[in-house]
């Protein structure tokens, strides 16, 4: 890799990223402690592993993108999707720092997320002991802030990186199995809270995803 082709977008990538893990240490340690203690515990792997293993295999993606530039920067899990028609250097720039912009408001999200939960934030799909129905923090807007994170994140990422692989996986697999974790994590919480947790739903607009704030949505 020759760094006069590293552009900016990657570095803000970088940095970003850096940042996410100094950030999110703190509560992911918490959450890892609180892995499999909870009173009913989801081994499926589906919604247990899969989630993660194919976030872990995007973000590989991603970083195989990100530090693979060539003199021309086209990355070659990039063509032909945002190899632009007009071959103009500064669109890529533009397109690869909307990427950016994606992925910051994932990483708060995410992060966001992660805190708003607090003491009933575990890395797993579980029901801990003592969790009650939250509506703090994100969890105002959104009902699962942390999922919609990751897929921002990695969306974003994988625009930044200019690689239409990066972004199908992200968003034809990760976040589909995502959305298949939230889905169940709300049947676990229905019938855990009843109406307490349909009344919080409902306000949401059952936006999963996406904040109810918007239009649509997830």
């Amino acid at each position: 890799m020759n760094p006069q082709f590293f552009h900016a977008p990657s570095w803000a990538v970088v940095a970003l990223a850096t940042v996410a893990v100094i950030v999110s240490t703190p509560v992911l340690a918490k959450g890892f402690s609180r892995r499999g203690k909870g009173v009913f515990y989801e081994s499926n792997f589906l919604i247990q592993r899969a989630p993660q293993l194919v976030s872990l295999l995007n973000i590989a993606a991603i970083f195989v993108s990100t530090f693979t530039f060539n003199k021309h920067m086209n990355p070659p899990l990039a063509t032909p999707v945002f190899t632009l028609t007009t071959g103009d250097p500064g669109a890529l720039i533009a397109v690869s720092w909307l990427g950016v912009a994606i992925m910051v408001s994932g990483l708060v999200f995410m992060i966001g997320g992660w805190y708003s939960l607090g003491e009933a934030f575990s890395t797993d799909a579980e029901l801990l002991d003592g969790q009650k129905v939250k509506d703090t923090g994100l969890l105002k807007f959104v009902m699962h802030p942390a999922y919609s994170g990751i897929i921002q994140s990695l969306v974003g990422a994988s625009v930044a990186a200019l690689s239409p692989i990066s972004l199908g996986l992200s968003l034809f697999v990760v976040a589909p199995l995502w959305l298949n974790r939230a889905k169940y994590e709300e049947e676990l919480l229905i019938k855990t809270f009843g109406d307490n947790y349909k009344d919080y739903a409902k306000k949401l607009k059952w936006r999963r995803l996406v904040p109810s704030f918007f239009p649509i949505g997830v």
